[in-house]
């Protein structure tokens, strides 16, 4: 069984019974897990990556009107997340990278200033440090990561973690994550120096209450072995690596368990054409138990 938080782009089927269910919110039966320093963490997550990334030289976008669209959509963030903290969920995942962070920080406002919730009340986790990537990239979002010092990576790190803050409208979040241990696919012999010097950013943000907890996302086990060895001195509390019922790896998780790393699942539904949410086999679970196909799929990973 994964120990993981499983990020959900859309919400309300995992809750108990879907639309049709009782007055029981979300938050009532979503266990927590407890991380290396104490703090508790909800095990399932609103998710806000949208984007819309179909588009090819030989398919359009699902956008209509927009045809060529290539990227994130975080307008579509408002009413999703609203929708989530309605169902009664406490932990949104987010990035600087998906554009998502003003979005949820304007929901969390109305119910901050309604008296609806206080920030006790929310889990929030977020991801900095994130290589280029080509038709998605922002500027500030993003790093170019290979033409990078250490000493340059610190001073964009911490700038990056101070965006984030802003963004989101709060004094600190709730864990903090390494989004990728460099640029993708890079191969770069200095990118250990950068991970580290990206992590000791994360680990002063701890010591000064800026985040409550931090960790990793798509880290292997040498990437984790590798930062300990060059000098962290925390432990990644969570690795966050895409898992579901089609996608799993044996030998992270056993590495993570036997650290004690909590194993955090992102696209626990199937990424794009591979969705869970289509899968017969899922869908023969789901009716015979009488609940969503998505809770089939979240309560294999939980």
């Amino acid at each position: 069984m994964y120990y993981c938080a499983a990020l959900l782009p859309l919400l309300l089927l995992a809750c108990s019974g879907g639309a049709s269910a009782d007055n029981a919110s979300c938050s009532s039966v979503i266990p927590t897990i407890t991380l290396q320093n104490g703090v508790e963490m909800p095990s399932v997550a609103a998710g806000s990556c949208w984007r819309d990334a179909t588009k090819t030289d030989s398919n359009p976008s699902t956008i209509p009107n927009n045809p060529s669209f290539f990227g994130f959509l975080p307008e579509r963030t408002y009413r999703s997340i609203a929708l989530a903290l309605e169902a009664g969920y406490t932990h949104i995942d987010t990035a600087l990278i998906y554009r998502s962070q003003k979005q949820i920080g304007a929901v969390l406002a109305t119910k901050f200033m309604s008296g609806e919730l206080c920030r006790d009340d929310v889990f929030i986790t977020s991801k900095l440090f994130h290589g280029e990537i080509s038709g998605l990239s922002r500027r500030g979002s993003t790093l170019p990561l290979d033409d990078m010092t250490p000493e340059e990576v610190s001073y964009a790190v911490e700038g990056q973690f101070e965006l984030i803050l802003e963004e989101l409208g709060i004094g600190y979040v709730d864990i903090m994550l390494l989004h990728w241990p460099g640029a993708m696919d890079s191969k770069d012999e200095k990118n250990a120096a950068r991970r580290l010097a990206a992590w000791k950013v994360l680990e002063s943000m701890l010591e000064r209450g800026q985040t409550r907890a931090i960790g990793v996302s798509n880290f292997s086990e040498h990437h984790i072995e590798e930062l300990m060895k060059d000098g962290a001195k925390v432990l990644p509390m969570v690795n966050q690596i895409e898992a579901s019922a089609y996608k799993s790896w044996g030998k992270i998780k056993s590495y993570c368990d036997k650290k004690g790393i909590k194993l955090m699942a992102y696209s626990p539904l199937g990424l794009g054409k591979e969705s869970l949410l289509n899968d017969p086999v899922v869908n023969s679970i789901a009716s015979g138990k009488g609940v969503a196909a998505s809770q089939v799929a979240l309560r294999y990973l939980i």
